[in-house]
């Protein structure tokens, strides 16, 4: 009986034990899993949520000594309302446009943030991370040209009138005495002409020749699809003029694109188109004072008649003309100038062939072909010269729609506009 006893005691002690062995299994595979599923929770928090996890080792920054650890990209933030005594209200950009009332983040003083104050926000909490100081948009870089009065054919009477009024206020001892005179003159024009006659040519030239930082953008560009983002391109846009160490003149090339008339319809982007033209006319009015002296507006444009009146008034017009048969000839020795040419070339009678609604850009297009002509049929290209017969070949492949011309597609009276995109 005692040995029954013993292996009684024997297998309850061996149960415990299987028992116990079974537990600790259970607890570390409990664990290895949950492990492996925090592991795995980690992998797709660091692809969702990089900022969590990516942290600088360094600490601090040296140049930012109160800017936050975080490597991932911040949001771009405008400063619209000053410390009212809790919060200061910043405009983000981007994916996060809008308004949020953030806290002066530590190291800051409310006074470092007046309206107008570019700033970094942290794209979790939005909070301040950092004041960004403006620097030079490339948005907005100047460009540089060697076009000069002597490439512009044709145009002499226009080149005249700038240089009579934009060229005296670029040029620094006319400029001195417009002011001894308390004279007012137009520091916004408006060149008016069909494309291809010369406009943004004479613009470059005028910048070229009084050496001036010419800042060019099309009004295409400035239409946004976030409302007040054009505005805001306007806004740096002469900013960037403003700050210039030389005379700046800011080009804008189809002004209509923005400055159509305003109506009460205001679908299809209107208001936005709105907004960005009532900041270009809040820039105009601000280039009276004498501390903007120094930037001169000029646009242009092939259909004034869709243009709003309020910037009509505000500008000067010059109408840039399809050129003369007189023009014509002049603008074909600005093009050709370079070229060896054929001692049968006329470059008068020429003019005479061309049709009356032939633009500078056409002739110029002549040109081109006229001398691609003449390497065709040469037997050797050093020795080839352009003749009067590579101009006419020119000139009847431009008539007949061979170059790029422009088209009047609705010359027909049947045909309907929506008709060309059937």
């Amino acid at each position: 009986m005692n040995w029954m006893k013993h292996l009684n005691k024997f297998f309850i002690r061996l149960k415990k034990r299987v028992n116990h062995m079974s537990e600790e299994n259970n607890n570390n595979d409990a664990e290895l899993e949950q492990e492996e599923k925090n592991q795995d929770e980690g992998k797709k928090q660091k692809i969702q949520f990089p900022q969590y996890f990516q942290k600088q080792n360094s600490g601090k920054t040296k140049n930012n000594p109160y800017s936050t650890n975080l490597k991932t990209p911040v949001l771009r933030g405008v400063v619209v309302s000053e410390f009212d005594g809790e919060r200061i209200w910043v405009e983000a950009s981007g994916n996060m446009k809008g308004r949020y009332g953030v806290e002066v983040p530590s190291g800051y003083s409310p006074e470092d943030f007046t309206p107008g104050t570019e700033v970094a926000l942290d794209p979790n909490s939005f909070t301040v991370t950092d004041i960004v100081e403006k620097g030079k948009d490339a948005e907005f870089d100047s460009v540089e040209t060697d076009v000069t009065f002597q490439d512009v054919g044709g145009l002499d009477h226009i080149i005249k009138s700038l240089k009579s009024n934009v060229g005296a206020q670029l040029d620094d001892d006319k400029q001195k005495k417009i002011k001894e005179w308390g004279m007012d003159l137009d520091k916004s024009i408006l060149l008016v002409g069909r494309p291809g006659t010369g406009k943004t040519h004479l613009v470059k030239a005028l910048s070229n020749e009084y050496d001036a930082d010419m800042f060019m953008i099309n009004g295409p560009q400035m239409v946004e699809k976030f409302i007040g983002e054009g505005a805001k391109k306007v806004k740096r846009l002469y900013e960037q003029a403003r700050a210039s160490d030389k005379p700046a003149i800011v080009f804008i090339d189809e002004i209509d694109a923005i400055a159509k008339k305003r109506l009460d319809d205001r679908r299809h982007g209107g208001e936005e188109v709105e907004r960005t033209m009532s900041q270009l006319l809040s820039e105009l009015d601000g280039l009276d004072t004498e501390s903007d002296a120094n930037v001169i507006s000029v646009f242009a444009t092939n259909k004034p008649d869709i243009m709003d009146p309020a910037l009509l008034n505000r500008t000067s017009a010059i109408e840039v003309p399809v050129p003369e048969t007189e023009a014509k000839e002049e603008i074909l020795k600005v093009h050709s100038r370079r070229l060896d040419l054929a001692e049968d070339v006329d470059l008068e009678l020429l003019a005479e062939q061309l049709e009356e609604d032939f633009t500078g850009r056409d002739i110029q297009q002549i040109v081109k072909q006229a001398a691609i002509n003449s390497l065709e049929t040469a037997e050797e290209v050093d020795t080839a010269e352009v003749s009067m017969s590579d101009f006419e070949e020119a000139i009847k492949d431009l008539k007949e729609g061979n170059l790029g011309t422009e088209k009047d597609f609705l010359a027909e009276e049947n045909i309907h506009p929506n008709e060309m995109f059937a």
